[in-house]
């Protein structure tokens, strides 16, 4: 436990990217704590909540879909467990350790962002065009630059490159919350919780490979969505 935390935690000081590893004892050692880990901090941040909205600190909040009421538990464990992590992984993950992808990711992820403020459906596609030229325009400079002082670039910046990913991915999921935005600061709750689990699964995705990192994030989902079964 203290050599995975350790190491993890070094890891979150400076991200950078690292010679996959392959030694299965480690990477199931590490599972196994990165789960406990951040199971007992998703546990810590809904016992927050709950105690902020039991004394109205806060409004309750609840999910725009209830998948699980909705369609019942086989519908939510196929979109829970393999969709969702595939799909999820794929677009904030799969690119960590690409040489130009993650300039299409943060660009498109701008656009996003963009048009959730702009909030004018007539501009919706002319922002995503802006942003899309934009990424051509800096992957041409990038293949024109000196590979030596890509090199260096890239290693300088994969650590903002890493958190903003996990960032991004704690605020998309505010769109599974009915009447939540950013102007209201209980979105902080929400979004803590899918950043730390974020951290885990970008860690995972640059030290094994992706094929883990969706393992683990089916692995959470699963025993997520069984305790709402169960308890709820």
């Amino acid at each position: 436990m203290i050599e995975t935390l350790s190491t993890f935690w070094q890891f979150l000081k400076k991200p950078k990217l690292l010679k996959r590893s392959k030694d299965n004892k480690s990477l199931w050692r590490d599972v196994l704590w990165l789960l406990l880990l951040d199971l007992l901090f998703a546990g810590l941040v809904m016992g927050i909540y709950y105690i902020l909205v039991h004394f109205k600190v806060i409004d309750e909040y609840v999910e725009k879909i209830d998948i699980l009421k909705k369609f019942g538990l086989p519908a939510a464990l196929l979109i829970g467990c393999i969709l969702a992590p595939l799909l999820e992984e794929s677009l904030f993950r799969w690119h960590l350790t690409k040489k130009y992808i993650p300039i299409y990711f943060v660009c498109f992820t701008l656009g996003l962002m963009s048009n959730y403020f702009i909030n004018s459906s007539y501009l919706t596609w002319p922002v995503y065009i802006f942003f899309l030229l934009v990424a051509l325009v800096v992957r041409g400079h990038f293949k024109r630059m000196d590979i030596r002082r890509r090199i260096v670039f890239r290693r300088q910046s994969f650590g903002y490159l890493f958190y903003y990913s996990a960032i991004i991915f704690g605020l998309i999921h505010l769109t599974n919350i009915k009447d939540l935005t950013l102007s209201d600061p209980a979105f902080i709750i929400f979004v803590i919780s899918q950043f730390f689990g974020g951290l885990s699964l970008g860690y995972l995705r640059i030290k094994y490979g992706l094929i883990y990192a969706i393992l683990f994030h089916s692995l959470i989902n699963f025993i997520m969505i069984l305790l709402t079964f169960f308890f709820s």
